[in-house]
């Protein structure tokens, strides 16, 4: 048996959105969505079918930009809004964020204030501490919905309260959180997401931006048939992400997921190791061992199991920022289960876990 778990670093789609998506190299829609032909307009058509069945599911009032992944649409959010704002102020954020906010941040930080929030020993973040952080001078506030290693779900509803109180934007980075949990549309200002986080190929990532809401882009180039970016849409990609939307795209599909998970928690409970991910993780297990976790990937990869750290940092930022101690925070291995894991699946790592860590 190969049971794959890295799904956070590289997620791995289904045969299902492969075969889907395929015909969309040479067979359909393959020509240029600008261009007034046949597979031009096809394409343009394909476009704005998987736009309005995204914007369907979730009750949008705004608008969706295709870009190349969720970390360009966090780029595009944080970027696009402040060139297009041009003032002054400060940015409110957490410790936790993935890089592709951290990473803009820090490069606004020149010329804004960056302030970040701290977290609970669970990963959550603290929405009072974030409310302390901000005051008249905030543009906008910067939350993920779910933590990218720990599966830790943050309260956008009370940090929402928090922004919409204070007359503050809100960017929501649900790249982990699309299909799994419900998504309100009306509680942001800006929201990313990721097509590869839901098992649809890598290439696609989108913005929702709030229909009476400006930005600039922050990419130059030919003129295309969306505002922001002047990049092609990458068709192809595009399209194994509205068959994994239309597969995993609801949070009933991800209940046996939860309680996949659940039980390789509780398993390795028992085990020598620290757990990381909070029980509200809905697809998540990190957890720390007190030896070195890179043999531990390769032993198990040597019985078929496939894993990762969760980071491509030596030592999690995510964990420290938990609390954890720098050697468990460099010590910590992440399974992220898929939606089309079978039981049998989940034995098989219950088994192979238990014997190397014992």
């Amino acid at each position: 048996m190969r049971v794959y778990l890295d799904n956070e670093l590289s997620p791995r789609p289904p045969d299902e959105v492969v075969e889907f998506l395929l015909p969309f190299f040479n067979k359909k829609a393959y020509g240029s969505p600008k261009v007034p032909h046949e597979p031009g307009l096809e394409a343009y058509q394909f476009i704005e079918e998987v736009l309005d069945y995204l914007g369907s599911m979730l009750n949008s009032e705004g608008d969706f930009t295709v870009v190349g992944s969720g970390t360009e649409a966090n780029n595009l959010a944080l970027m696009g809004i402040i060139r297009h704002l041009g003032r002054k102020g400060n940015l409110v954020t957490s410790s936790v964020e993935h890089r592709s906010v951290l990473g803009p941040l820090e490069d606004l930080s020149r010329v804004l204030e960056v302030r970040k929030a701290p977290v609970d020993e669970e990963g959550h973040v603290r929405v009072d501490e974030l409310e302390r952080l901000m005051d008249r001078d905030t543009i906008m506030v910067s939350v993920q919905m779910v933590n990218q290693e720990t599966g830790a779900v943050h309260d956008i509803d009370a940090i929402s309260d928090v922004t919409r109180d204070r007359g503050v934007l809100l960017h929501v980075d649900a790249c982990d959180a699309l299909g799994r949990l419900p998504i309100d549309l009306s509680k942001v200002d800006l929201l990313s997401l990721s097509g590869s986080k839901i098992y649809g190929p890598r290439g696609t990532g989108f913005l929702y931006v709030r229909e009476d809401l400006d930005l600039e882009p922050i990419m130059s180039g030919s003129s295309g048939i969306q505002l922001l970016t002047p990049v092609d849409v990458n068709v192809p990609a595009l399209a194994g992400f509205y068959r994994a939307l239309q597969m995993f795209g609801s949070p009933d599909k991800w209940r046996e997921v939860k309680r996949m998970r659940d039980r390789i928690s509780e398993e390795l409970e028992d085990l020598d190791v620290v757990m990381n991910s909070p029980a509200d993780s809905v697809d998540t297990v990190n957890f720390s061992v007190r030896k070195e976790a890179g043999s531990l990937i390769i032993e198990a990869s040597s019985r078929g199991l496939y894993l990762s750290q969760g980071t491509s940092d030596p030592v999690s930022y995510v964990l420290t920022a938990m609390g954890r101690p720098r050697e468990l925070a460099a010590n910590s291995l992440m399974l992220k289960l898929h939606p089309y894991m079978g039981w049998e699946e989940v034995d098989f790592t219950i088994e192979v876990l238990s014997e190397l860590l014992r």
